[in-house]
C-alpha cells in the first residue's frame, strides 16, 4: 500500500507540474486560430509528459523488484528506480526501449519511429498553420494600440492590459518551441541508437531533418512577433 500510495503522489505531482505550463486564459476568450494553435502544440507536451511520467513509473516499479526487501532498502530500491526512469522517460532511451518491447523486428521498430516523426511533421504544419494566423492578428492588435495612443484615444497603461492576450500568445510559443527542440534531440538521439536497411534509416534522417527545419520555420515567425512587441512604443 506505501509503494501505491507514492507511486499515486508522484503522478499527481507529475500532473500538477506540467499543468502549470498550460495558458492561464480562459479559452472561452480566444479566437478559434489561438485554441488550434494550443490543441496542436498540446499534442507534442502531452507526448512528452506521457513518455516521462510512464518512465518514471515502470522505474519505481523495477526499484520495487530490484531491491527484493522491505523497509529502509526496498525504500531506496523505489527511490533509485523512479531517478532512473525520469531520466530515460524524458529522453530518447524511454522510446526506444518502448518500441522494443512492441516490436520484435528491427526494421519494423524503425518503420514505427519513422511513421512517429512523420505524424509529428503533419502536426507542426497545423501547428505553423494556426500560429501564423495568431501571430498576423497579434501583430495588427500591436499596430492598432500604437495608432490609438498616438491620437491620444487610449493610455499606455490600458493599451498594455490589452496587449496581455498577444504577451501570453508569445510566452505559449516559446515554450512550445523549446518543447519542440527536445523533441528533435530525442528523435535524433533515437535514431542513433537504432539499426536498420539504409533506405529505411534515410527515410527516416529526412523526416527528423524535416521536423527540424520547420521548427526554425516556427521559430523564425515568433521572432518576427518578439521584436515587434520590444520595438513598440506600448512599453
Amino acid at each position: 500500500m506505501r509503494v501505491a500510495g507514492k507511486v499515486t503522489a508522484f503522478i499527481l505531482g507529475i500532473s500538477l507540474l506540467l499543468s502549470g505550463c498550460a495558458t492561464t486564459r480562459d479559452e472561452s476568450s480566444m479566437t478559434p486560430a489561438e485554441k488550434r494553435m494550443r490543441e496542436q502544440a498540446a499534442t507534442f507536451n502531452q507526448t512528452i509528459a506521457e513518455g516521462a511520467a510512464l518512465g518514471c513509473v515502470a522505474g519505481m516499479l523495477i526499484g520495487v523488484l530490484a531491491s527484493g526487501r522491505g523497509g529502509g532498502e526496498r525504500g531506496r530500491g523505489i527511490a533509485f528506480g523512479c531517478a532512473a526512469g525520469a531520466a530515460v522517460g524524458g529522453a530518447a532511451g524511454y522510446y526506444v526501449a518502448d518500441k522494443q518491447e512492441e516490436y520484435a523486428s528491427t526494421e519494423e521498430r524503425l518503420e514505427a519511429m519513422t511513421t512517429d516523426v512523420r505524424a509529428d511533421n503533419q502536426r507542426l504544419a497545423d501547428l505553423i498553420d494556426a500560429s501564423r494566423q495568431v501571430i498576423a492578428t497579434d501583430t495588427k492588435t500591436i499596430e492598432r494600440l500604437e495608432k490609438q495612443i498616438a491620437a491620444g484615444q487610449i493610455s499606455r497603461e490600458k493599451a498594455r492590459t490589452q496587449l496581455a492576450d498577444v504577451d501570453d500568445n508569445t510566452k505559449y510559443l516559446e515554450q512550445t518551441v523549446a518543447n519542440l527542440k527536445k523533441r528533435h534531440e530525442e528523435y535524433a538521439i533515437a535514431r542513433g541508437k537504432t539499426q536498420g536497411s539504409k533506405q529505411k534509416l534515410a527515410t527516416m534522417d529526412a523526416e527528423i531533418s524535416r521536423l527540424e527545419q520547420q521548427i526554425s520555420v516556427l521559430e523564425k515567425d515568433l521572432d518576427g512577433l518578439v521584436q515587434r512587441r520590444k520595438v513598440s512604443r506600448i512599453g
